[in-house]
């Protein structure tokens, strides 16, 4: 199993005047779960958190609303320890966790169901994270999300999550971005940065995007990147991880152009994992997916549709 989750932490002085918000990233490994019967669509209510990461209300049975961070970076649905005490959810046997560092053991328990809207998964086998490390009571993950559609509307702050057969209506000007599935993840192949041809990983959990030594290395060799500061990424374990904030020119993927995107660039395990340390990669993050008025992120269809604000027109690259 692979669950790993990281706090950015501020370690030197940032640009004057820039505030940078901790930067979070999980990720897990596993089987799809038993989905019940539900309507095509559940819209549910969108929060941010303090890291401007999305949150969304969950019941755990007939239990909650819990706040959940919906993280399509994740493989692994996650439940607090704290809130599992709580419910009394049964343990089940520990597992082997992949951090950003390392390796370490990891309890478990088991979810009977999670309900968002009116839809349900039931029968999860969840890692157990303290909640003041994840920043909320859970973590929705792709397993939880397997062969749905999640729409994130950012200018009316709501969330759907759809099934995938269900009929999708194309905004005027939206731009669609195909993608790859790598271990349940969505990741754009089509995409370059500053140039350099980049694997880009969609990871909502994370609330800026990080970048691997190799994309780092690459842009070096074009001329380098703008520097704002060291950073330490930190594990669940407590380990510390060096990382550099930048700010790149620009983000290329299909039709859709980002210019000034701030990227930290760390060796993160998670690049590893995935078998993008050999390659550019990025894990897009928030910072990124917040400049479009709508993000929809299709795991059926394998592809990424993105609303630019009503106020710009799509730059087409």
């Amino acid at each position: 199993m692979t669950c790993g989750f990281l706090w950015m932490l501020l370690a030197a002085p940032a640009v004057a005047g820039e505030v940078t918000p901790p930067v979070a990233h999980y990720e897990a490994v596993s089987g799809p779960p038993e989905t019940a019967a539900s309507a095509q669509s559940a819209e549910l209510a969108m929060a941010s958190d303090s890291y401007a990461r999305m949150t969304v209300p969950v019941l755990l049975g007939a239990s909650g609303p819990y706040r959940f961070l919906v993280d399509t970076g994740s493989d692994r649905t996650t439940v607090s320890s704290e809130l599992a005490r709580k419910l009394g959810l049964a343990e089940r046997p520990s597992a082997l966790m992949h951090s950003a560092t390392g390796r370490s053991e990891v309890r478990m328990a088991y979810l009977p169901e999670l309900q968002t809207g009116r839809r349900a998964v039931r029968h999860i086998n969840a890692p157990l994270l303290d909640a003041g490390d994840m920043g909320a009571d859970g973590i929705l993950g792709i397993d939880s999300l397997r062969s749905q559609r999640v729409v994130f509307d950012f200018a009316n702050g709501k969330l759907s999550i759809q099934s995938g057969d269900a009929p999708v209506t194309l905004e005027e000007d939206a731009i669609v971005v195909r993608a790859r599935r790598r271990e349940g993840r969505l990741v754009i192949t089509d995409a370059e940065v500053d140039g350099v041809k980049v694997s880009v990983v969609i990871d909502t959990g994370s609330s800026l995007t990080v970048g691997n030594a190799t994309l780092r290395r690459r842009l070096d060799r074009r001329g380098g990147v703008s520097t704002i500061g060291a950073v330490d990424l930190i594990s669940v374990t407590g380990v510390a991880l060096r990382g550099e904030m930048t700010q790149v020119r620009s983000l290329e993927m299909g039709g859709a152009r980002l210019d000034g995107l701030g990227v930290v660039f760390a060796e993160a395990h998670t690049f590893h994992q995935l078998k993008l340390d050999k390659k550019p990669a990025l894990l897009l993050g928030m910072n990124a997916l917040r400049a479009f008025d709508q993000v929809s992120i299709d795991f059926a269809g394998k592809t990424l549709l993105l609303v630019l604000p009503r106020q710009r027109k799509p730059e087409r690259v």
